[in-house]
């Protein structure tokens, strides 16, 4: 029970070195929702993801 202890806590060291964390509870920015809304266009009804107030995809704000 201790070896699987000392084993994970490696894994666990292991792995925030990788992504660069240097606490456990840095592990929560992965669970952080997205700031981008889902968007239907006016112009052609394509769906899309922005973080702008849009009304209309980047096609269709063209030939506007």
């Amino acid at each position: 029970m201790v070896k699987d202890l000392d084993e994970d806590k490696a894994f666990e060291q292991k792995l925030k070195g990788k992504m660069g964390w240097k606490c456990s509870c840095s592990l929560d920015i992965v669970d952080k929702k997205s700031s981008f809304k889902e968007i239907v266009c006016k112009g052609c009804g394509k769906v899309f993801k922005t973080d702008r107030d849009v009304e209309y995809c980047f096609s269709c704000d063209k030939k506007r």
